[in-house]
C-alpha cells in the first residue's frame, strides 16, 4: 500500500546540477531549482535498505529497485506541520503575459494546437503547431510563477481559458524555492585556522518563504514547505540527510493523499474522447520529447499525440550502486510539459486509461516509471483545431 511521505528539510538543501566542484579556489556547488525524482527514489531506497548496524545492505538491491516512488510533490505546510497545499510545477499550456505597469500582475493566455496558413512548413511532421489562440508578441512575464497552486491548476486543468482581466501572480502560485548561498572554508585541524586557498561556495533551496507584503523579520509568518513522496517502502520516520553537504531532513508520513482526478476532468475526458496529459515530474522517452508506452498500455484503446507544448530539455545522470558506476547522461522532458491526445475508443477503456494515468508514472521504461519519472495530471480539451489568428 502506498503511503505519502514528507521530507522536511531543517537546512537549504543542495541538488547538485552536475557542473564540477573539485578543490580548486572559489568553486560553487550549485542547486537544480527542484530535485529529480531519482535523488528522492535513492534516498528512500537508501533508508529501506539500511540494516540495524546503520550500513547499507548490497544483497537487497534488486529488492529495493522493484519499490515504487511517485514524486516529488511540493507541499506547503500549515502551523501543525501537515500539508495545507500542493503546488504543481506551471503547465507549459499556459503562457503568462504582463499586464499593464504592475509587475506583481499578468494575463495567463491559453497555449492550444492551431492550424498554419496554406504553404507554411515545419519539422513537427504528424504534429500540430500550439500557440496562444489569437497569437500575441510579448514574452513570457519575468516573474511568473513557476509553481501553481492546486486549486488554481485543477480549474486550469478543467476549463482552460484567456484572462480577460488581470490576475495578481501571488494568487496563482510560486515563483519557486528560495536560493540560499554559503561561503565555506576548510580548516586546518592542528591550528584551527583556515587552509588558505580552500574557500567555496555552495548555493541551497530554502524550503521556506515570507507572505507578501508581511514583516520579514518575523520568522512566525514563513511558510513552510516539504517534498512529498508516495512510496510503498516500509521504513521508520526519522531524521536522516539529503542530497550534497549532508543537509538535514525530517521524514513523516502524512495523512494526507496525493490529488485524485476530479470527476469533472473524469466526464470531460470521456465525453469529448480528447484530453491533455500534463507533466507533474521530468519523464524519460525513448524518442525524445514523445511517449510512447502511455499511448500503448491500454490495447482496446488508440491513444494519438496530436501536440505537444515542451520545454527545453533538462539532463540527468547519477551514481549507479548495483552497477558501482555512473550512468549515462540522457534527456529529459521537462516537468509541465503538456501533451494534446486523442482517444479513440469506448468509455470503459476511456477510464481505464483515466485510472492508469491520473498520478502516476508514464514514462516508457519501466524502472524509470518506478523511479518516479514522468508523473501524471490529466485536463480536458474538446479536440478542437482552429486556424491560427494573430492579432493585429
Amino acid at each position: 500500500m502506498s503511503c505519502v511521505w514528507l521530507i522536511q528539510p531543517r537546512d537549504p538543501l543542495i541538488f547538485r546540477d552536475g557542473k564540477p566542484f573539485n578543490a580548486t579556489p572559489g568553486a560553487q556547488a550549485k542547486s537544480l531549482p527542484f530535485p529529480y525524482p531519482s535523488t528522492l527514489a535513492g534516498a528512500i531506497r537508501t533508508r529501506e535498505g539500511m540494516a540495524k548496524n546503520g550500513h547499507f545492505d548490497s544483497q537487497q538491491i534488486e529488492r529495493l529497485l522493484q519499490l515504487n516512488v511517485r514524486g516529488p510533490v511540493l507541499a506547503a505546510l500549515d502551523k501543525a506541520g501537515e500539508v495545507e497545499a500542493w503546488l504543481f510545477p506551471a503547465p507549459a499550456d499556459c503562457l503568462v503575459i504582463q499586464a499593464g505597469e504592475d509587475a506583481k500582475q499578468g494575463k495567463r493566455l491559453w497555449v492550444r494546437p492551431v492550424e498554419l496558413p496554406v504553404g507554411t512548413m515545419t519539422d513537427l511532421e504528424r504534429l500540430s503547431v500550439v500557440s496562444p489562440h489569437p497569437a500575441v508578441k510579448q514574452k513570457s512575464h519575468k516573474a511568473a510563477p513557476h509553481f501553481w497552486q492546486w486549486e488554481t491548476l485543477q480549474t486550469w486543468l478543467k476549463h482552460p481559458s484567456n484572462d480577460t482581466d488581470a490576475v495578481n501572480l501571488a494568487d496563482i502560485g510560486m515563483a519557486g524555492l528560495t536560493s540560499e548561498s554559503r561561503m565555506h572554508v576548510r580548516i586546518d585541524a592542528e591550528t584551527g585556522t583556515a587552509d588558505e586557498g580552500f574557500l567555496f561556495q555552495t548555493n541551497g533551496l530554502e524550503f521556506s518563504s515570507a507572505p507578501q507584503d508581511s514583516n520579514r523579520k518575523a520568522l512566525s509568518q514563513l511558510r513552510q514547505y516539504a517534498l512529498a513522496v508516495a512510496t510503498d517502502a516500509t521504513f521508520a520516520r526519522g531524521i536522516d540527510f539529503l542530497g550534497g553537504e549532508r543537509r538535514v531532513v525530517q521524514w513523516r508520513p502524512s495523512d494526507k493523499s496525493l490529488p485524485t482526478c476530479p470527476p469533472e476532468i473524469r466526464k470531460a475526458i470521456i465525453t469529448q474522447k480528447h484530453c491533455r496529459l500534463v507533466l507533474a515530474t521530468p519523464a524519460l522517452f525513448a524518442q525524445g520529447f514523445l511517449p510512447e508506452w502511455v499511448c500503448q498500455q491500454i490495447p482496446e484503446l488508440t491513444v494519438k499525440i496530436v501536440a505537444a507544448a515542451v520545454g527545453r530539455y533538462q539532463a540527468v545522470s547519477g551514481w549507479d550502486v548495483k552497477e558501482n558506476m555512473q550512468k549515462a547522461s540522457r534527456r529529459l522532458a521537462p516537468a509541465g510539459s503538456v501533451y494534446f491526445l486523442s482517444l479513440e475508443g469506448d468509455a470503459r477503456a476511456i477510464e481505464r486509461f483515466i485510472d492508469a494515468v491520473w498520478m502516476q508514472s508514464v514514462s516508457d521504461d519501466a524502472q524509470d516509471r518506478r523511479d518516479g519519472f514522468g508523473l501524471a495530471l490529466l485536463g480536458a480539451w474538446d479536440g478542437e483545431i482552429e486556424p491560427l489568428e494573430v492579432k493585429k
